[in-house]
């Protein structure tokens, strides 16, 4: 079983490392508006073409995705990280979300608030609330655990036509939630999380592929299995104004889990993977960013006699100041 996730760890990071490699840097299109951005320099003496060169080689084209932000520019819906700001810049955010499975669903508000502490360290503080969840006959509301996360870009590199970018994630969670109620509203102890990303947005395209884990911890001999998560997507420009970007993304959202222990005793009837398929519409301006995706389970091995995933329906607004 161990082998299984080191092979599935390196691949991603295999896909994530391949991708500078296997993307060109620019397509005939792309070419063609470099072209107009290129001023005659046929006047000037081969040095001054160099330095003139190098330059401009040093800057990224404001075309396409990359005339926005990167604030307001495509990012995962699912996915985790990517949240990186310019220094001092803040977003606030509200996430509405509703998983469906089995004679059972979960809707949530994620009210958060995203800060860029320098332009490669920014911090990342969610706190849910369950609207309604239920289970069965069984219904449940109140705050869910706190989120705080901090994320590193250790890596950013800009060309014309694109910028590469690698970051480390960390969080912890507070249980805010509640353990007692039925359904839970939180996991009753504290978690951890680290993990990394790499990204590739373009003038028309964004790439990125992600990968990290979850450890938990126990109360009263109670612990939820720890989590392996890998995750890919890639988007595309659809359309974009001065004022207005359009774009669609697809991404891959893969999780692993461990069993459960229930009072020191391991639960036959948890954990397993559950690999989720979430296309979704973004849409973002100078201040404003709107985002809604569905996601669909496209493979479900749960051990023991779990219930089955329906669909996971997110809408999330924010807001850059």
């Amino acid at each position: 079983m161990k082998r299984f996730f080191l092979s599935i760890y390196l691949f991603f990071m295999t896909f994530s490392l391949s991708l500078s490699a296997s993307i060109p840097e620019s397509t005939n299109s792309e070419k063609e508006k470099l072209n107009k951005h290129v001023d005659d320099k046929s006047n000037q003496s081969e040095t001054e073409q160099t330095q003139a060169g190098n330059e401009e080689a040093e800057k990224t084209l404001k075309i396409g995705i990359l005339a926005f932000p990167p604030s307001q520019q495509p990012n995962g819906m699912v996915s985790f990280g990517q949240n990186i700001l310019n220094k001092k810049q803040a977003q606030a955010f509200l996430l509405a979300n509703e998983f469906k499975g089995d004679d059972e669903y979960f809707i949530n508000l994620v009210p958060s608030i995203l800060y860029g502490f320098t332009d490669s360290l920014s911090l990342f503080i969610s706190a849910p609330i369950a609207v309604r969840y239920r289970q069965d006959d069984h219904h449940s509301s109140g705050p869910g655990d706190v989120s705080i996360q901090l994320e590193y870009a250790f890596y950013t590199k800009s060309y014309k036509t694109y910028f590469d970018q690698a970051t480390v994630v960390t969080n912890v969670t507070i249980p805010t939630g509640s353990t007692k109620k039925n359904p839970p509203t939180g996991i009753g102890s504290n978690s951890f999380f680290i993990g990394g990303t790499y990204s590739r947005t373009g003038i028309d395209w964004y790439y990125f592929a992600s990968s990290g884990g979850i450890l938990t911890t126990s109360s009263h001999r109670t612990q939820f299995g720890d989590q392996f998560l890998y995750q890919f997507g890639v988007g595309r420009r659809i359309a974009n104004t001065k004022e207005w970007l359009f774009a669609w993304i697809v991404e891959f959202d893969g999780t692993y889990s461990w069993k459960d222990k229930i009072h020191g005793v391991i639960d036959p009837n948890s954990g397993g993977n559950v690999i989720y398929l979430t296309p979704s519409l973004w849409v973002s301006s100078e201040n404003l960013i709107f985002q809604l995706g569905i996601g669909c389970p496209v493979q479900q091995h749960l051990f023991g006699h779990q219930r089955k995933n329906d669909y996971l329906l997110e809408l999330n607004a924010g807001w850059t100041f």
